[in-house]
């Protein structure tokens, strides 16, 4: 049987098109969805309906969904943050049936009839900062991917991550989160991370996924191209770009390069809330909006 492997979306439906078609012409016979289908393009809607009539899929949770529960129950009177404002915009743009089948989604699963266990992520895993979604900016590499996977078997055979790992009994185990495409073993368990179907962060635009066969647990990862221009001109003329703009155009370089630019931007605006003696979860518009113009001025200076 042979399974592909996809995860975090994050509204790209093209993305995920390009994927799941290439996916079926390399004859798979199941897919796996490890989590965050919406939100960062505004195409959640398409791509929900469009994993609603996937034949043969699980689909798990991410932490973008895990949001839904919280964004119902607020007073939307608080909405008032422009560093939210695309999520804010796609909330209200889902329809009812979209966000009742993401809402009503497992946040991990366990496949006895090919021993496969996925998880968003695994705890340990988000913790560890060579995990972490900006781990390639923090330590200043520019990793090739035979450089990464040496790290990601390091990783997943640490102490603290093995001993997560031996408590679950599956032959394979998935997870996404960090928009880093690998895979390795922990003992004679197989651990795969697919990437990032909708915003890659490893310095490749393709979008991936992932293949095992489980005749032979033999892996292949996956690149598909797809038209990036396009869909950031189809968001440009979006509500979710009028909403939220500077975190849209965050997405925007990312699909364009590969390379992760929003812990750039969240660093810059930490360091301005600290001074600024703001306190609460989200920064100040006043805050966000200075961020975002010496990330510019950075970028134009060639410093980032």
């Amino acid at each position: 049987m042979r399974i592909a492997i996809i995860s975090d979306i994050h509204g790209n439906y093209p993305a995920l098109v390009n994927v799941v078609e290439d996916a079926l012409t390399n004859n798979v016979d199941k897919f796996v969805f490890a989590g965050d289908y919406i939100f960062d393009l505004p195409y959640s809607n398409e791509v929900a309906r469009y994993l609603m009539k996937l034949h043969n899929a699980y689909i798990i949770k991410g932490n973008k969904e895990v949001y839904l529960q919280w964004l119902k129950n607020d007073d939307q009177a608080n909405w008032t943050y422009n560093q939210m404002g695309a999520v804010y915009q796609t909330f209200r743009e889902l329809t009812p049936e979209t966000f009742d089948f993401l809402d009503g989604l497992k946040e991990e699963l366990y496949i006895p009839e090919i021993s496969l266990y996925a998880i968003h992520f695994l705890k340990t895993v988000r913790i560890s900062q060579k995990f972490n979604c900006n781990s390639y900016k923090y330590h200043k590499k520019m990793y090739t991917k035979e450089q990464y996977s040496v790290e990601f078997n390091e990783c997943i055979n640490s102490d603290e991550i093995k001993s997560q790992i031996d408590q679950i009994d599956a032959k394979i185990i998935v997870f996404g989160h960090n928009h880093l495409q690998s895979y390795g073993y922990c003992g004679d368990k197989l651990i795969i991370n697919p990437g990032s179907c909708g915003q890659p962060l490893d310095f490749n635009t393709a979008a991936p996924y992932t293949i095992v066969d489980t005749d032979d647990y033999s892996v292949t990862e996956k690149r598909v191209t797809y038209d990036i221009e396009s869909v950031i001109e189809y968001a440009k003329n979006s509500a979710m770009y009028e909403k939220g703009k500077i975190w849209v155009d965050l997405v925007f370089l990312a699909l364009k390069t590969g390379k992760d630019y929003f812990g750039i931007l969240f660093e810059i605006a930490h360091q301005i809330k600290l001074s600024k003696n703001e306190t609460g979860v989200f920064f100040s518009n006043e805050t966000w909006a200075e961020a975002n113009e010496i990330f510019n001025s950075s970028r134009q200076n060639r410093q980032v």
